[in-house]
């Protein structure tokens, strides 16, 4: 085994993907991904001794559990969610790729352990990750603590989002991701124990401890809310509350961590305010699909930290405004913004495309108050109508 303070990382398409360990495969994923280094070019083949794979030797039958172990790991798929070219959106017509987990894995006798390595087509999830930019990291040592699959696939599905202290899934993802098949469990109260209350215990020895919501349609749970600790660096503290909802849009799409906190940290300055960041989504997204971008990602976050369309962005505002602006108007103060409620309030009930991946408030007066009135926005009255105006 590698040294335990060593950090592993994996892509997180390959954390999102369905598939199910059982113990021992889980052990040998583990041996195998302590293994890789970050300069790593190409899998190799690692020897991962029996200690590693097997706590209790007593009764002899651990030899022939880890050769039927490696037998079927020979069949072993991952289902991997194809997702649109330079984002992690999921296609409004969902595929998936099946590619097999393992190039090879032996038991061998004289050498007591298992040979084995990854299978050269799973190689952009987990080596070179630095280039993608999309990827999760974790310290060895706390994913060694944990003793079930399904604790350690909620690990990484949680540390993906560690940066927002939060995610939620409905009971469907969650068991599509973790291979749960269908009869099994049936009663949410059997997955709750064996399944969440079971994570949750593991997880309370790691980095990761957790606590979790669950939201009901009526009587029937549909969604599963992980509320999880966060270690938040000064800068980030300062970052608008609605960072959860905006945040976790901007990191669907693809955006990691730190590029969201640079967007979270603009917006906090004042040098925009979120109405430009869905103008950004609506038009990087049309480039997309006429094909004049092609990293949509990329680009999202170059026109919101560069700014290059808030000119744009501006002119349209104005446009807006100078439609419905009577020819004789009263000298006003400068203002930084300001919006009719009746445009507010359609924006709120059509958001754009990629708006509509934020969690927006309950209700409109909630809406207001979450992202104009706590920015400083306050009602005002021209020629009959209701605007909002930031001074």
């Amino acid at each position: 085994m590698e040294s335990l303070d060593k950090t592993v990382a994996q892509h997180n398409a390959l954390i999102n993907a369905r598939f199910s360990f059982v113990p021992l495969q889980m052990r040998l994923f583990l041996g195998l991904l302590s293994r890789i280094r970050p300069d790593d070019t190409d899998f190799k083949e690692h020897f991962v001794p029996l200690n590693e794979l097997v706590f209790d030797r007593r009764g002899g039958s651990a030899y022939e559990q880890v050769d039927d172990m490696c037998k079927k790991l020979a069949s072993f798929t991952l289902y991997i969610e194809d997702l649109e070219e330079g984002t992690r959106r999921r296609r409004r017509k969902p595929s998936f790729t099946y590619i097999p987990l393992m190039s090879e894995a032996r038991y061998t006798a004289e050498q007591g352990g298992v040979l084995a390595s990854f299978n050269p087509k799973i190689m952009p999830y987990l080596l070179q990750l630095r280039e993608s930019g999309n990827f999760t990291t974790a310290d060895l040592k706390e994913v060694l603590k944990l003793k079930s699959p399904h604790a350690l696939r909620i690990y990484w599905l949680l540390k993906e989002y560690a940066d927002f202290g939060r995610r939620t899934m409905t009971v469907e993802q969650l068991r599509f991701v973790l291979d749960v098949q269908e009869g099994e469990y049936p009663r949410f109260s059997n997955f709750k124990a064996r399944i969440l209350d079971k994570a949750q215990n593991e997880l309370a020895e790691t980095d990761m401890p957790f606590t979790f919501e669950l939201e009901r349609e009526g009587k029937v749970v549909e969604r599963i809310k992980f509320l999880f600790h966060l270690a938040l660096s000064a800068t980030k503290e300062t970052l608008p509350t609605a960072e959860a909802e905006w945040g976790a849009a901007l990191a669907q799409i693809g955006l990691n961590a730190r590029s969201i906190a640079r967007i979270g940290q603009q917006l906090a300055e004042g040098d925009y305010d979120l109405g430009y960041v869905d103008f950004v989504l609506d038009r990087i997204q049309k480039q997309h699909q006429l094909g004049k971008v092609k990293r949509m990602a990329g680009a999202i976050y170059k026109a919101l930290v560069e700014k290059y369309l808030l000119e744009d962005y501006q002119e349209l505002l104005k446009a807006r405004e100078t439609k419905k602006k009577p020819k004789a108007v009263a000298a006003k103060p400068v203002e930084v913004a300001a919006y009719r409620i009746a445009e507010v309030r359609e924006m709120y009930d059509n958001p754009g495309p990629y708006a509509k991946l934020l969690e927006r408030a309950p209700t409109f007066e909630e809406h207001l108050q979450q992202i104009y009135f706590n920015q400083g926005f306050a009602y005002e009255q021209r020629d009959g109508e209701e605007w909002l105006v930031k001074q």
